[in-house]
């Protein structure tokens, strides 16, 4: 008999089967009150089984199968903690927006920089590979045409965004480009990232001069400011996409080698990397704020967060040691 190799073989389940499949490979369920079974019907068994999972690989800490109970007060844990990061995350994003328009539109008197080739590099970096400047310049056209074509369909779109209808106006109209400071409302983070980490290493330099404390900044720092964004973004995704975040790796992050920030990183793909992610990019008042947040949000757990390595112990000491940028 021939198999088509294309088959799903996935089938779909009841929820009285995906209780018991649960039961069988991950939680112990005692489920009177039809708890699980309105759990389920809410959050979806795929949703749920990567919480049960991440509990079963903790089973050596808790020296029992994880039940029902530990199961929900996780859950609600890790909703409470994605709906406070992105809260910050999204003051990071508006903020690093208003930074890069601002600073370097001033700096260049170029309204519409974001536009211009001349602005940013490409990668081309002599000691490359052919195959890798080629890489590099792909990605970068693609970049670049992403920009141009979300500019445009900003200006163009009248029924959508009625507010850029002044662009279209005049008889050169295709040269009334819509300014950094107005795009960049409307760009996804991701894209500010892309814009950020293209910019000419002067230009980044430039953005961390207007918008933080120090009146000059290492080339290592400008570069490093590419990691934390990417950080920052990836955890606004999975907080906005409502996916799991505790016990989820993240985009490698790098110290801020201009300060002694060494012994403030236990690791640099856990959250408490998107957390010194954050609090770098953050102003200080934000920063502060977080971390009372996340206090009091740690503090309303029903569970030992430490028991699953959720964040280090001693978070709170290494929070203070980040040195603001």
């Amino acid at each position: 008999m021939n198999v088509n190799k294309s088959e799903n073989i996935d089938k779909p389940l009841n929820i009285d089967d995906q209780i018991k499949l649960m039961e069988k490979q991950v939680v112990f369920i005692k489920d009177e009150e039809n708890d699980m079974r309105e759990f389920l019907n809410y959050a979806g068994y795929f949703r749920v089984s990567t919480y049960s999972k991440y509990l079963l690989s903790h089973t050596s800490n808790l020296k029992e199968k994880p039940n029902q109970e530990l199961l929900f007060k996780v859950y609600n844990f890790d909703s409470e903690l994605r709906k406070l990061f992105f809260l910050y995350c999204k003051k990071a994003e508006i903020q690093i927006k208003s930074h890069i328009a601002n600073a370097v539109s001033l700096k260049l008197n170029d309204p519409v920089f974001y536009l211009n080739d001349g602005y940013y590099t490409k990668g081309n970096d002599k000691k490359k590979s052919k195959s890798r400047k080629k890489i590099k310049k792909d990605k970068y056209n693609k970049f670049k045409e992403k920009i141009d074509k979300s500019e445009e369909k900003l200006r163009k779109n009248n029924k959508r965004y009625p507010e850029f209808k002044v662009y279209l106006k005049g008889e050169e109209k295709d040269k009334n480009k819509i300014p950094a400071w107005a795009a960049f409302s409307y760009f996804e983070f991701g894209t500010i990232n892309n814009i950020y980490k293209y910019l000419r290493g002067d230009l980044k330099k430039r953005v961390l001069i207007y918008g933080y404390s120090r009146k000059k900044y290492k080339k290592t720092t400008a570069l490093s400011m590419n990691t934390w964004l990417d950080a920052i973004k990836n955890l606004r995704n999975t907080c906005a996409h409502h996916n799991k975040l505790i016990g989820r790796t993240s985009s490698i992050v790098k110290l801020d080698s201009a300060v002694d920030d060494k012994e403030t990183l236990p690791k640099n793909t856990d959250l408490f990397s998107q957390i010194y992610a954050l609090k770098k990019v953050l102003n200080v008042k934000d920063g502060e704020s977080l971390k009372v947040e996340l206090r009091e949000c740690i503090d309303n757990a029903e569970f030992d967060i430490y028991a699953f390595n959720i964040l280090p112990k001693e978070w709170e000491e290494l929070f203070d040691r980040i040195k603001k940028l």
